[in-house]
């Protein structure tokens, strides 16, 4: 009986070395698609990102200096009676 013990233990087929590199699979899948999901919402704003209006569009060109004070209001009333 011992025999055989020691036969089947020797033609192990190496369960007993460790995990391998197996066991990063699982880990590295879900790293995965956590930095995925992270890029989607930068890339979209996220979900509590309210939609551009005219006057925020504005407002940050404005603020960047790509128009003009003068510019801004002129668009600005154009806005506001488009509103009415």
């Amino acid at each position: 009986m011992g025999g055989m013990l020691t036969s089947i233990l020797a033609s192990h087929d190496g369960w007993g070395d460790g995990p391998g590199p197996w066991f990063l699979i699982f880990p590295l899948f879900w790293l995965t698609v956590l930095v995925l999901a992270a890029l989607w919402f930068r890339r979209r704003g996220g979900p509590w990102r309210q939609p551009s209006t005219g006057r925020s569009v504005l407002a940050e060109r404005y603020a960047r200096g790509d128009i003009s004070a003068d510019e801004y209001r002129e668009r600005l009333s154009v806005l506001k009676q488009d509103d009415r």
